[in-house]
This record gives structure tokens, sequence and C-alpha cells, in this order.
């Protein structure tokens, strides 16, 4: 949030504090630094699961593997995939991203068979217009960063509107019964307390998408709180390429004189492509196998749905947004066929340098939405191919199939592969990265199947001598490395932080650094309410399972007994008060004071400490009498 310009000093008369929009009276003030008590002390390592079930939760496809501590224990890469998805010809380790709901809410289908039934609901359910479709809404998290609550809600192709914690739950929940169905039928019991569930999320999440997804996970799939772990998708391939020989990898120019790519200190490059979003993260690999990361997280919405945007635009203006739009709306098999026949061909594009490479892109034509062109133009189809706008193109209509020159489509492929190119580029220049040996660029993802993306990578990165190398099988490396990520999560031994986090409270006034907005006279002194405490900066490094014991507190009134802790983000490194711009409420949970009125308030601090290096933020808050609040804060 912005803060507005500061007015002109007012009065300092004796008032109390102007309350927060986030606090509740009465507040806390920050103890002066003489009074706090740095520490640091290690977490308690959570006891080895009996099983381990991972969720890759995608923007175009999604997926599940699990695997049994005994045979993590044998042999790593024994992990259990589910290939029992209808329709699945195209993604036989996945099925889409979609959910159809009743409109009781209960779920349908998912996944291919959602898609399916959803273009036959008309015919087949007279109370259609109520129920729910929704695909492709995981990026909606992205797009929307900034501003998920409780009320955020997903739009169905209805118009409809629900609850993003209940669509995204809602698959979760289907996905989790799959997985236990899967057990029971093969004989195998499925305990909870003694299973651990891992999902999946993109690196480049603010805290709020990542309070989303557990809380949609706990409170409407029904996973326990306890059991789960959400893991960043970019960490769980690298956990499984390191895991990889030689002859699992592909692998280019200077790759061939490698030998283990995940050798004692390796620096890896990770780029994770999905069809929504692509992240690139960077680790360094120790001496036992841990990792730690040594740049902060990159990336952004350049993932292989992208194109599809691109060509059903360029479709659009072709025939018509009313004759799309009707096909769509009145043909919803021949649409599904129609977007499953352009992902197979997508794949198929080659690089311009490839010798191999197609000179003309082909897609089949559904006879329905022909016709409607047709009708619309009152022109039969080799008429319609003569008017200028598609002559001069050079589309042409030939065995029911639409073919364009394969530069068109190339040129969708560009503009995505070059923002990868600029963030990978701007990552190798970064100052922490800057003349570190980079081992390799591991792409992985749907989207690092395609020849042309990764035919692209290597010429730019082959200049630098730092080979691309990708798994043979490309699109299941993070749900494989999730399964292991859940075994142990203590392969990450640290984490960049992405954003500087604080508490708000109450600070004696610095005429340098805080708005005389937020100024008022207490007691003889001034202070500066909203003001932000900082306890992690942005780009630090932050250990995995250590609490940062940093700051305490003290109430505001000698008779206070209770306080509510107000935890912000910002993306500046030394915000001064919680109103800056780039400033974003994430979360707060109450705490006791000390009860003993005699007990100076100095003497009633509460010390708050915040644990970073998991993929979730933990805050603890002790009071002076030994209490403890401890929590995972719900963003």
């Amino acid at each position: 949030m912005a803060s507005s310009s500061p007015n002109p000093s007012p009065p300092l008369a004796p008032r109390t504090p102007k309350p927060s929009p986030f606090r509740v009276q009465p507040g806390i003030r920050a103890a002066p630094p003489a009074t706090s008590n740095p520490a640091i002390e290690l977490l308690e390592i959570s006891p080895d699961p009996r099983l381990v079930i991972a969720i890759d939760f995608g923007s175009y496809a999604s997926g599940y593997a699990w695997q049994f501590r005994t045979d993590f224990e044998r042999d790593r890469l024994d992990i259990h995939i589910n290939t029992k998805w209808s329709e699945g010809g195209l993604c036989c380790y996945k099925t889409l991203t979609a959910l159809l709901l009743k409109p009781d809410k209960s779920v349908a289908e998912f996944g291919f068979r959602a898609d399916k039934r959803f273009s036959t609901i008309k015919e087949e359910e007279a109370d259609w217009e109520n129920w729910y479709f929704f695909r492709g809404f995981k990026m909606m998290l992205y797009a929307n960063a900034n501003s998920l609550d409780a009320n955020t809600t997903v739009e169905a192709a209805n118009g409809k509107h629900l609850s993003a914690s209940l669509v995204f739950g809602k698959s979760m929940q289907f996905m989790k019964d799959h997985a236990i169905k899967n057990l029971k039928e093969a004989g195998v019991p499925y305990i909870e307390d003694d299973t651990k569930w891992v999902i999946t999320i993109p690196a480049i999440w603010t805290d709020r998408a990542k309070g989303l997804m557990r809380k949609a996970a706990t409170e409407v799939a029904g996973i326990p709180a306890d059991n789960l772990t959400i893991a960043l998708e970019p960490e769980c391939a690298a956990i499984y390429c390191s895991q990889l020989t030689r002859q699992q990898l592909e692998i280019d120019g200077d790759g061939g004189k490698l030998r283990y790519i995940a050798a004692p200190d390796s620096v890896l490059m990770l780029v994770d492509m999905g069809g929504g979003t692509v992240d690139v993260t960077t680790v360094r690999v120790g001496e036992r196998g841990q990792m730690e990361h040594v740049q902060m997280s990159g990336g952004g919405p350049w993932g292989g749905m992208r194109i599809d945007d691109k060509f059903f635009a360029m479709l659009r203006d072709l025939i018509g947004q009313d004759v799309l739009d009707r096909f769509v709306t009145e043909n919803e098999m021949d649409y599904f066929d129609l977007r499953m026949d352009f992902e197979t061909q997508k794949r198929e594009v080659k690089h311009p340098s490839d010798s191999d490479s197609s000179p003309r892109f082909r897609l089949r034509i559904p006879d329905s939405l022909k016709t409607l062109w047709e009708k619309k133009t009152n022109k039969p189809i080799s008429e319609i191919m003569k008017q200028d706008h598609i002559r001069e193109k050079d589309i042409k209509f030939a065995s029911s199939r639409l073919s364009f020159p394969i530069k068109i489509i190339q040129e969708m492929f560009d503009e995505g592969v070059q923002e990868i190119l600029n963030c990978t580029n701007k990552i190798l220049v970064s100052k922490e990265v800057k003349g570190l040996p980079i081992t390799a660029l591991i792409a992985v993802g749907g989207f690092a199947m395609s020849s042309y993306v990764i035919k692209a990578l290597r010429q730019e990165l082959g200049e630098k001598n730092i080979p691309v190398v990708r798994p043979q099988i490309t699109e299941l490396a993070v749900l494989l490395g999730a399964v292991l990520f859940g075994h142990k999560e203590d392969i990450i031994t640290s984490r960049i932080m992405p954003y500087t986090y604080g508490v708000s409270c109450t600070m004696e006034f610095n005429a340098e650094r805080h708005s005389v907005e937020h100024r008022f006279e207490d007691g003889g002194r001034l202070w500066a309410n909203n003001s932000f405490r900082k306890h992690v900066t942005r780009g630090q490094a932050v250990k995995l399972g250590e609490w940062i014991v940093d700051k305490d507190y003290f109430p505001e009134g000698e008779h206070q007994t209770s306080a509510t802790i107000y935890v912000f983000t910002s993306d500046k490194t030394d915000p001064n008060h919680i109103t800056d711009e780039g400033c974003q409420f994430v979360g707060q949970f109450d705490v006791e004071f000390p009860q003993t009125v005699a007990k100076p308030m100095a003497r009633k601090a509460v010390t708050v400490a915040m644990r970073f290096g998991g993929t979730e933020l933990e805050v603890r808050a002790t009071s002076s009498d030994g209490k403890t609040y401890k929590k995972k804060l719900k963003f």
C-alpha cells in the first residue's frame, strides 16, 4: 500500500496512538535495542513418514506419486506414479487441471474427464446452468498475488464465481481421494498419521498464494495440517535430478564432460518451465548432497499456455470473435479436440536452426467450426482462403486442416523464450552468481519438452560454456522430486529471502526515517505508530531449521494483558512504515503478556522469532513468564 504524502507537522498535544487498520488496541512497542537478546535455536525435525504422497498441481496438468520409506531407503528412484487417467493419451502420467462441480459444489469430475463431460453437459443435465467448470485456474494465484484474501474467487466457464480456496481445495480433495483409493485397491493400508502429503507450488509465488494453498489443502481437502508440506517446484526438480546418472540425462555442449551433475560444490541453475509460470532457481550442492540457494528465485508467466493464448487470439482475429464464441459455446466437444490437437502439434515445433524443421504448421479444423465460418461469411472455405488478410499471411486450407507458415508459430515461442533468457542472463550477472562456475542449467517441466525451447537455451548459453541438461522424463521431475523432498526435507539447508519480513509496532520517533503522519507524543516522548520493525531482510540467506530469536516487544499500557502480533512483508530492503509502498499484510496471531502487574513493562516483554528456510513462515512469541505461542501464519 502506498502511503500518502506527509501533512504539515501537527501540534504535539498528548494523545493516544493513531490506530493502524491492521491492529487492535492495545498494541505493542519495540523494546530498546539493549533489551533484545538475539539467539539461534535449532528446530526439532519431524519423524520420518512411513509413506509420502506428492501432488504436482500444475497450471495445465496435474498428477500424483507415492513412495514408502522402505523403498526410499532401498532405491530412491523406486517411486510409484499414478497412470490411471482416462483420456490420457496426451499426458500419460498426468491429467488436465480441470474441475467440474455439481450444483451442490461436490466434485463431479476432474481432469480429462471433467473437460469431456463439460463438453456434453447440456445434453446430459437439465440443470447444467448451475454446474461449475474451471480450467487453467492456477494462474490466477500468480496474476492476483498481491490481492489474495479469504474473499478471492475464481470465475467458472459460465461466469459464476466460487471461493478460490474451495476450487483449489476440491481439486486437491479429488487427487487425495484418488490416491487413497488406488492404494486400497492395491491392498495397501492407508494410515493417515503415518503419511506425509506434499503439494508443489512455484518458487516465485507470494506468501499469500502459499497460504491459500495450505488453507485449501487442510480446510477443504481434509489433509491434516501437521502432515502437509508445501514444496517449491524447482527445488523438487533439483533434488530429483541430483539422483540421476549421466545416462538418465539428455546432455549437450560442454555437458559431455560431466560425470555426475550434482557433485559437491556444483552450482546448478534450475529452470522449471510449466504450463503457466517459469521458475529459475540457483543452488549450490554441499558435501553430503544438501543444497543451498545462492540467489533469489526469479521467473514469470512465460509457460507453454502463453503460446496457446497467442494462437487462439490469432484464430479469433482470423475467423472472427463471434464465430469463435459460438463455436466454443455450441460445440464444446469439438473445441476440446481442437485444443488437444494444438497441444500435440505445438510440441512438434522445431527451432529454425534444426534441419528437419517442417516449413508449415498444420491443425485439423472441426467441421462444426468450418461450417460456422462459411455461414458467417456466406462463402465456401475455398473462397475464404482468397481473402487478402488470409492470403497475405500464406494461410491455407486442405484436407480439413488449416496450415500456417511455421515462422508464425515460431514467433509465438520467441517472446516467452526471450523472457526466459533475459531472466537467466540477469541472474548470471547478479552479484550473488557472477563469477560462480555454473555446472549446468537443468530444464524441467512440460514446456521443457519442446525442442524449440531447449535449442534456444542451448544456443544462448553455449556461448557462455554452460551446458543445458534435461532429464529423460522432463515433465515428471518436479513430481518425483517432491516425493523425495517429503522423505528428506532437510536436504535444502538455506534459502534466500524474497521479501523483508517484520512486525507492526510503535517505535521511538526517528526524524530521519519516520513520517510525521504517524508521530504522536506519549509520556513526554515522541513515538512513531505503524512502524515496520524488520526481522529478516530481502536477499538475506536464512538457514533451514533455525528459529532466529531476534526482537523483544513490550506492552503499551501498564495493565495490558494481551496483544495481536501483525506480520508484514515488503519488497524493499529497509521499509519504515507498514503503510509504505510495497508492504503487504501476511498474517497475525494473539499473545498474552504476564499478568503480574508489579512487573515493569519492559520486563513483561514477548520475544518474537521467525522461522524461515522452510517453504512457509512460522512465528513464535515467548513471554517473559515462559509461555510460548507458535504457529504457521494463516495468510
